[in-house]
Parts: C-alpha cells; sequence; structure tokens
C-alpha cells in the first residue's frame, strides 16, 4: 500500500534545506515579535501585577532566609528550612509561567503551574505534620537518586554513557537499604516519605492534597495535564490557546493566559503565607492583607483581559 500523498506540490523538496535558514528564520522572527508585541500590550496590567507578585515573592525569601535561617538551623527547625527551600523553588517556577505567557504558550505556563502547586501541597503538608516527616522528606532524596543511577545504569550503553562504578552503585543502594531498615518498605515508594504521617503504604499527591484540605484543586491539576500528555487523547482537543477545539495550533497564541495566570497567583499567596505565618512578626496580619489585595487584583485583571478578547479574531502564529 503506497502511503505518500498523491499531491506532489504538498512538501517541497527543499523544505528542510539548511542553505535557506538564514532568510526564513529573518521572516519568521518579523512575524514573532509583531506577534509578542500584540500580546504584551494585551496582556500588559495583569502581566505587570503578576510579575511585581514574583519579583515581591523574591523578597519574601530573602528576608526570612536573612532574619530566621540562621535561628532554624540552631533550633533544628527542619520544617522551616524545608518550606524555604521549596519557597525558593516556587520562585523560580512561578517566573517560568511568566515567561511561558509571555512568548504566547499558556498551555506551558499551565504545566508549571501544576509543579507549583505540588510546592505547595507538599509544604503544607510537611508544615503540618513536623519536623519528622520533614526529615523523611529530605532523606527520600536517596531513594530517588539510588532509582536514578539502577536506570542509568540499565540503559548507559545503549545511550553511550560510561557506567557507574559497581563500589558508587553500592554506596546508593546501602543508603537506600539503610532507609527503609529504618523508615519500613513503604518508604521506597515514590511518596513513601509520607506513607506513615497517612498510614497508607503508597500516598499519591492527591492523598497529600486530600490531607491538607487542597482536593477542590484535583480537577484544575488534572486538566493542566491533558494539552501536554499524549497518554490522554485528551491532547489532541484540549487546549487553553484557542476557544476553538478545531484548531490544529502549532505555534504562539494570545489567548489562555487567565487560567495559568490565575492559577499561579493563587499559589505564590498560598506559598508566601505558609512561609510568612510559620514565624511570628507583628507585621504578619498586614502584610497578609496587603498580599491578599494583590492577589485579587491580579486574578480580577487576568479575567477582565480573557472576557476583552473577541474570539473570533484571536491572533495565532
Amino acid at each position: 500500500m503506497n502511503t505518500f500523498s498523491t499531491n506532489e506540490e504538498a512538501l517541497s523538496k527543499e523544505i528542510f534545506d539548511i542553505s535557506g535558514y538564514s532568510e526564513k528564520l529573518n521572516e519568521y522572527h518579523s512575524e514573532l515579535y509583531g506577534f509578542e508585541e500584540r500580546l504584551y500590550y494585551l496582556w500588559y496590567k495583569p502581566f505587570s501585577l503578576y510579575e511585581y507578585f514574583t519579583i515581591q515573592t523574591q523578597e519574601v525569601n530573602k528576608k526570612y532566609k536573612d532574619a530566621y535561617g540562621q535561628i532554624a538551623a540552631e533550633e533544628d527547625d527542619l520544617v522551616f528550612s524545608v518550606v524555604l527551600r521549596l519557597h525558593a523553588k516556587s520562585c523560580i517556577v512561578a517566573k517560568e509561567v511568566l515567561a511561558l505567557m509571555r512568548s504566547g504558550y499558556p498551555d506551558g505556563a499551565s504545566a508549571r503551574c501544576r509543579t507549583l502547586n505540588e510546592f505547595v501541597i507538599i509544604s503544607y503538608f510537611i508544615a503540618k505534620h513536623g519536623n519528622e516527616v520533614a526529615k523523611r522528606y529530605v532523606d527520600h532524596r536517596n531513594i530517588e537518586t539510588c532509582k536514578a543511577a539502577e536506570e542509568f545504569q540499565k540503559y548507559c550503553k545503549k545511550i553511550g554513557e560510561i557506567p557507574l562504578a559497581d563500589e558508587e552503585m553500592e554506596k546508593h543502594r546501602k543508603k537506600r537499604q539503610d532507609l527503609i531498615d529504618l523508615y519500613k518498605s513503604p518508604f521506597k515508594e515514590m511518596h513513601g516519605w509520607a506513607a506513615d504521617a497517612l498510614n497508607n503504604p503508597k500516598p499519591s499527591l492527591s492523598d497529600l492534597m486530600r490531607n491538607v484540605g487542597f482536593s477542590h484543586l484535583l480537577p484544575s491539576n488534572r486538566m493542566a495535564s491533558w494539552a501536554i500528555h499524549a497518554s490522554n487523547a485528551k491532547c489532541l482537543l484540549f487546549t487553553l490557546s484557542s476557544p476553538d477545539e478545531g484548531c490544529i495550533l502549532t505555534g504562539e497564541s494570545n489567548y489562555g493566559m487567565a487560567d495559568p495566570g490565575c492559577s499561579a497567583t493563587l499559589s505564590l499567596w498560598q506559598i508566601n503565607h505558609l512561609l510568612i505565618t510559620l514565624r511570628e512578626n507583628r507585621n504578619n496580619q498586614t502584610i497578609i492583607e496587603s498580599m491578599t489585595s494583590l492577589t485579587n487584583e491580579i486574578r480580577k485583571t487576568f479575567v477582565e483581559v480573557h472576557n476583552s478578547i473577541d474570539t473570533s479574531i484571536v491572533k495565532m502564529s
């Protein structure tokens, strides 16, 4: 059976010819700059407010690290130390969300929002259950390291890499076994560090969400994966980038920024609120009220711009 198209003009034989790449790139970049300028002016207010929130969130991390980092270490307050680091990671991911939105990729931004939400869930779970769970969380990195090392060892020759030394592999396996002996068998599972606190030998992220009262975020977390995971046929039709499910989009869009923008803003509020309230401060209430006002304004402006877009003329590359 002939699988080739009968339309010989469908593709030119020069389509991947490198000789004309510079001219093609210049043409593409000219169109892209025009698109990014239109996108910038359309979403200017929510993007600017959101960026301000990310900058101030970085400031929160720096101030709390300087003010309480050493004290937490002296008091063996592992909860504060772990949450501070997860908060720092959240700062980075929040900026990645903005970079993707500014470039016209709301589905990618939504996927990073899911990661941001995971940092929030785990931070709240650790804060709720205390130092013992924080220690298990930190120790669990050795379980993941051993798993990664064994997978690497299995396939390294196939990908042209040099195997790890037997002594190194033995060290990884010994650390893993020592931890399993200490914390029992469930510790080897993906979220095994939370198994004892949940009385569940195979806890999932959903279990953690329910435990900290965030189960209402399960639907949005699930939807965030629809457009990016091929294992779910939803990826064929679902996209934040277009109001038309029949659209086959191959590039940027100026549509769909409200969902990731609102989601990331809420996660930043949650992770900030947790870190701020881990330590008593006379300004906490004022700071939280101010942050809440900013959060509400950001989410409102994202929705306003979204609702103002005429979906019949959504511009896409």
